[in-house]
C-alpha cells in the first residue's frame, strides 16, 4: 500500500511539473504574441501617421526637366526613416521604427514631399510689409515674361524645322543640321500657350509655373550645344535656306530669359 502510494504521489508530482512548465510556455508564449501585436501597432499607427503628412513627390511637386529631379518648393525632400525617428524614438522600439520605414519605402520611394495639411508644409509667409511690397514685383515680372513669349512665338515661327535645298554644300559632320524638328516647334508653342494661359489666371500657381520653367528648359539644353559648335556666321553658308546663327542665338537667350523670369516669379508668387 505504502508503495502504491509513493508512486501515485510521484505521477502527482509529475504531472504538476508538466502544468508548470506549460503554464511557463503558455505565457512566454502569450508574451510574445502580446508584443507581435504591440509592434503590429506601432508599425501601423507609424504608417498611417506617415502617410498623412508625406506623399510621393510625382502627386503634386513639379520636376526639373533637365536634371529629371523633383522641385519643393513647400519643404523637403524628406526621408521617412529621418522622420519617424524624429517623431517617434521616444514612443516605440528602434527597430520597430527602422522596420516601418523599410515598410514605407517599398514601394519605391525614398523622398518624399509633405502633404498640405501636414505641419511639414511651408506655406507661404503671411503678409506683411514685404510681402505686399511684392505685388508690384509679381505685376512686372508676369509682363516681362508675356513680353519674351511674344518676342519668341515671332523668332520661333521663322526656324525652319528642316534646312532645304543644301545641295553639295552639306554642314560639317561635327556641326550637323539644327536639332529642331516639328516636334520641337509644337512643344514650344504648346509650352508658350500654357505659360500665357497660367499668368492670366486671377491667381497663378507657383507650383505650375515652377514646372513650366523646367519645358523652357528642356528646350534650351537641346539647342545650346548646338549652337555652341555652330561657332561663327560663316557657317550659315553653308546652309543655304536656314536661318542665320543670330536668330538662333536670339531664340536661345530668349529661352534662357523666360527660364529665369518664371523661376523668379514662382519665388515671389511663395512669399507674396
Amino acid at each position: 500500500m505504502a508503495r502504491d502510494r509513493s508512486d501515485e504521489q510521484r505521477r502527482w508530482d509529475e504531472e504538476e511539473e508538466r502544468h508548470y512548465w506549460e503554464s511557463i510556455e503558455d505565457d512566454r508564449r502569450a508574451e510574445e504574441e502580446r508584443k507581435e501585436a504591440e509592434k503590429a501597432s506601432a508599425i501601423e499607427t507609424m504608417e498611417n501617421w506617415f502617410h498623412e503628412n508625406f506623399e510621393d513627390p510625382q502627386i503634386q511637386m513639379p520636376r526639373d526637366s533637365e536634371d529629371q529631379v523633383f522641385l519643393y518648393p513647400y519643404g523637403g525632400p524628406y526621408e521617412a526613416g529621418d522622420i519617424l525617428h524624429d517623431t517617434f524614438n521616444h514612443e516605440f522600439d528602434a527597430a520597430w521604427i527602422v522596420e516601418a520605414a523599410e515598410r514605407i519605402t517599398d514601394v519605391g520611394t525614398f523622398e518624399w514631399a509633405p502633404t498640405s495639411n501636414s505641419e511639414y508644409y511651408e506655406h507661404p509667409e503671411p503678409e506683411d510689409e514685404t510681402s505686399a511690397q511684392s505685388a508690384p514685383q509679381t505685376a512686372e515680372l508676369t509682363r516681362d515674361i508675356l513680353d519674351r513669349l511674344a518676342q519668341l512665338e515671332a523668332t520661333v515661327a521663322a526656324l525652319p524645322t528642316s534646312p532645304t535645298n543644301l545641295g553639295h554644300n552639306q554642314p560639317p559632320e561635327d556641326i550637323g543640321l539644327p536639332p529642331y524638328t516639328d516636334e520641337d516647334a509644337g512643344e514650344i508653342t504648346a509650352a508658350i500657350v500654357e505659360t500665357r494661359a497660367a499668368l492670366e489666371a486671377p491667381a497663378p500657381d507657383p507650383v505650375e509655373v515652377a514646372r513650366l520653367s523646367t519645358r523652357f528648359e528642356a528646350v534650351r539644353a537641346k539647342i545650346g550645344p548646338w549652337l555652341a559648335k555652330k561657332g561663327d556666321l560663316a557657317v550659315d553658308k553653308l546652309i543655304e535656306n536656314s536661318i542665320a546663327a543670330f536668330t538662333w542665338a536670339k531664340a536661345f537667350g530668349l529661352v534662357g530669359s523666360i527660364v529665369l523670369l518664371l523661376k523668379a516669379l514662382s519665388h515671389s508668387l511663395l512669399s507674396g
